[in-house]
């Protein structure tokens, strides 16, 4: 039988009403990437055309690569805005005994507070 455990991690702080998901490794570098912009009022400028094309809110961006493919990261609004959220893992055991992070989510809004799409 798997073992699974969800335990809190952390928590994160947002002043942008933003959270980005993805390698930061591809943000840190000597070349930024085009779809990230050379500073925060580039990104807004872009992250703008791009909400504007997909019909607006909520913000759900996928962001590509130079070469034009997908991976780079995706850009999600968080719930209600600007605030400090927890951020949840599961971990597995595998069945060589080892504990690996299957997944990680980051709760913007507490089940009970938040109603169905259609309701």
């Amino acid at each position: 039988m798997e073992k699974t455990k969800v335990v809190r991690v952390g928590s994160i702080g947002v002043d942008s009403g933003l959270c980005w998901i993805g390698d930061p490794c591809y943000l840190f570098n000597d070349k930024r990437p085009e779809e990230c912009g050379k500073d925060w009022v580039e990104f807004c400028d872009i992250l703008r055309k791009k909400e504007e094309a997909a019909g607006g809110h909520p913000t759900r961006v996928q962001y590509n690569y130079d070469k034009g493919h997908a991976g780079l990261g995706v850009l999600v609004s968080t719930g209600y805005g600007d605030g400090v959220y927890p951020v949840m893992a599961e971990i597995v055991e595998t069945a060589d005994g080892d504990r690996r992070i299957r997944k990680v989510w980051v709760e913007f809004i507490k089940a009970e507070d938040a109603q169905g799409i259609n309701g």
